[in-house]
């Protein structure tokens, strides 16, 4: 994996920190599948087809965790 774990890991718990639990991301195809892996049952829905030169699209992401603080 080529995103680095702790940091992306920190990238969530400071975008969810106020206890929402649903918000606009955009994100790479690998920290979607990274969100997936980690959080089953989460819920991750495209809202734009077009792709940045970055890679990343922008993703509504509910959030649902078993982990504490997220």
């Amino acid at each position: 994996m080529t995103i680095k774990t702790n940091k992306f890991e920190e990238f969530l718990s400071e975008s969810f920190f106020d206890g929402l639990k649903h918000r606009e991301l955009r994100l790479s195809d690998e920290e979607v599948k990274y969100i997936q892996r980690e959080y089953p049952k989460s819920i991750l829905k495209r809202i734009q087809t077009n792709q940045y030169l970055d890679g990343k699209t922008w993703y509504n992401v509910k959030l649902i965790s078993d982990k504490p603080n997220l």
